[in-house]
């Protein structure tokens, strides 16, 4: 692997995300229609303002079904987010990922958001890495 490829060759750029005036109830709708587990929340131009997680959903488990049914992304989003631009590398989303636990880092240009990279991302690329003849010498070793 290639630890100095640049994020932009890894990131999802088709993304779903919600504003914060988004009910959470429609944003757990959109988790389970699209699989997923981050949804960036953005301003009408895409500037990013935070991130919403299936586990921010399910911490609100104490809550009542009624409450839950009036608040919006805004009231659970996760703001003062960690961020990637595009041209740093994978090394640097790695340690990023390892030092703080995250799973989702929003990608950025400007303030705009471009993309998102999580770590299922960096899996894929480990697993799709050509194995070389010389890697099994080290294993005997």
């Amino acid at each position: 692997m290639n630890p100095l490829l640049r994020v932009s060759k890894l990131m999802s750029t088709n993304l779903i995300t919600v504003m914060t005036t988004t009910p959470v109830t429609e944003a757990l709708v959109l988790f389970e229609q699209h699989h997923i587990h981050h949804l960036p929340v953005v301003a009408a131009d895409r500037t990013l303002l935070g991130l919403i997680s299936q586990t921010d959903v399910t911490k609100m488990v104490m809550k009542s079904e009624a409450e839950v049914r009036v608040m919006k992304v805004g009231d659970i989003m996760t703001e003062g987010l960690a961020k990637l631009e595009k041209t740093d590398t994978v090394a640097t989303a790695a340690n990023l990922f390892m030092l703080n636990r995250f799973h989702a880092l929003p990608v950025i240009e400007g303030e705009k958001i471009v993309g998102m990279l999580t770590t299922l991302d960096l899996i894929k690329l480990v697993d799709n890495e050509k194995i070389q003849l010389e890697d099994y010498k080290e294993i005997a070793e």
